[in-house]
């Protein structure tokens, strides 16, 4: 952990996380005790804890298990799909950056030119009843995919022109591309001239969002909804789609991950780094919060 400062640092009114590596463990879903006595701790002391994530809500909530409660304030907003979305507790959804049918057709045209890298094709409805749906282009993959992702997923098969229509029917505002695993693309974002949405791979996916779209857009509704100063939140997270977040004017930005490259290109996008809290493990992130 870095040696700044945090006595001159004000208590934040809101704290928000992302989750994958900053609360959890890398590649696991295991938050350590020491994170729990963190949100505890700011609980304690009034804080609204809540968590900024990539995961739609069902996924979230599923990844959280038996710590959504003590994660996630009664009263929070959460940001879902990237920012995306912003849903209740409970999942209402609050705000939705819904596609038009020209930015869908977009994004179907370039995935069909570039449909022998895809494996499935996801996107997540507004309605929390229906399950995430899935398109596999080749049947063969339905089957499997339905074993490894069935208790979340409607997978289903046809052409790109059924999925265009799928879109075409409902609000949707999110959707992924789940790339072959001979494909390696990351922290690259690609804006569609004259539209407004952008492609950005990350994490062996590439994720169809709204232009507009990003963390840091998403956690300001949430803080203006509650009267809240940018000053006065916490923000932490781990990897490049959290840059947005982490270059916001909180007095607490904290970067979860150790002294490597991946932390050097993180750096390269941020301003201010002096201000920049680094610890290196979701354990050390508890730890400083317990201080606060």
């Amino acid at each position: 952990m870095n040696k700044k400062n945090t006595s001159a640092l004000t208590i934040p009114q809101m704290a928000v996380f992302d989750i994958d590596g900053t609360i959890t463990t890398p590649h696991s879903l295991s938050i350590p005790k020491e994170v729990l006595d963190g949100f505890a701790h700011l609980r304690h002391r009034g804080v609204i804890t809540t968590v900024c994530t990539g995961r739609p809500y069902v996924r979230m909530k599923k990844a959280l298990g038996d710590a959504f409660e003590k994660i996630i304030d009664d009263q929070a907003l959460i940001s879902v799909e990237h920012g995306a979305k912003i849903v209740d507790k409970w999942g209402k959804v609050v705000v939705e950056s819904e596609f038009s049918d020209d930015d869908i057709d977009k994004l179907i045209e370039f995935t069909s030119l570039n449909i022998d890298m895809v494996q499935f094709l996801a996107y997540n409805p507004s309605n929390l009843s229906r399950k995430t749906q899935i398109w596999c282009p080749e049947p063969s993959d339905a089957e499997e995919t339905r074993k490894s992702r069935g208790w979340y997923a409607d997978v289903f098969e046809g052409s790109l022109i059924d999925v265009k229509e799928h879109l075409y029917g409902e609000p949707i505002s999110n959707v992924t591309l789940k790339l072959k695993n001979f494909i390696h693309v990351e922290n690259l974002k690609i804006e569609f001239t004259g539209g407004s949405i952008k492609a950005v791979f990350q994490d062996g996916a590439l994720e169809y969002l709204k232009s507009k779209v990003n963390k840091a857009r998403a956690i300001t509704y949430m803080r203006k909804h509650f009267g809240i100063y940018e000053r006065n939140i916490l923000v932490a997270g781990n990897a490049i789609n959290d840059v947005d977040m982490l270059n916001m004017e909180a007095d607490h930005r904290i970067l979860v991950g150790p002294d490597s490259k991946a932390r050097e290109t993180i750096l390269g996008y941020l301003y201010g780094k002096e201000h920049v809290i680094f610890v290196d493990t979701p354990l050390e992130l508890g730890q400083y919060l317990q201080t606060l």
